[in-house]
């Protein structure tokens, strides 16, 4: 039988498919957080290092972006949590598959997205949903460190909720959004492919490090 915080509640259920995303907090245990913390910081050293050799290879400036290897031992609880298979089965059907693992670290001063939803083919209030991204919170989000924003239900209107046809004119805050702020350890499900949402500026003075997984709907389940 599934313990606590393995299976999603019907309440739970309704809000990730009315909303767009769900916050399910404190999931994985220390031991985890500590393990994949060392990875991830690794990773932003050598990037950082990196970019002050080679001032061109930076792609997103204040932002520390990598792919992550689905097989690594290291992050299979990011994608092996029970919870996960149970969200990605309420929103992609039976059938689904693990496309993607990656970071996306904003560093002190960096982070600033423009509101946007993944997919410029949106299919708003469809199901089964286009992707599913489960985002480990490693550092706990904070209201001063980048959290990710969402604009809660945009995934099921047609039209855009801020004026694309305006430059830069989803930079700045939305009337509607949430900024998600959760302990480390915790999960972010949402439709990346159709939600609004964005990163924030890290105004901390450490990076925010998370860990997303991408998942989509066929291919079987796993």
């Amino acid at each position: 039988m599934a313990g606590p915080g393995v299976r999603l509640s019907g309440q739970q259920r309704e809000a990730l498919v009315r909303d767009g995303y769900l916050l399910v907090g404190s999931l994985l245990e220390q031991a985890d957080l500590d393990q994949i913390t060392g990875r991830l910081t690794e990773v932003v050293s050598r990037t950082v290092a990196a970019w002050a050799a080679d001032p061109g290879s930076v792609i997103e400036p204040g932002v520390v972006r990598a792919k992550l290897s689905v097989d690594d031992p290291d992050f299979a609880r990011c994608l092996e949590h029970p919870l996960l298979a149970d969200a990605a089965t309420a929103v992609l059907g039976d059938g689904w598959h693990r496309v993607a693992l990656g970071m996306r670290a904003p560093l002190p001063g960096g982070g600033d997205q423009g509101l946007h939803a993944d997919y410029e083919r949106r299919r708003p209030g469809e199901r089964p949903w286009q992707t599913l991204s489960a985002m480990w919170c490693i550092s706990a989000f904070t209201t001063d460190n980048g959290p990710l924003r969402v604009i809660p239900g945009s995934h099921q209107v047609s039209e855009p909720p801020i004026d694309i046809a305006e430059f830069a004119s989803g930079m700045g805050p939305h009337p509607d959004e949430v900024r998600i702020v959760a302990p480390a350890g915790s999960v972010i499900l949402f439709n990346n492919a159709d939600l609004w949402h964005s990163g924030t500026r890290n105004n901390s003075t450490a990076p925010r490090l998370a860990v997303t997984a991408g998942l989509r709907p066929g291919g079987g389940a796993g």
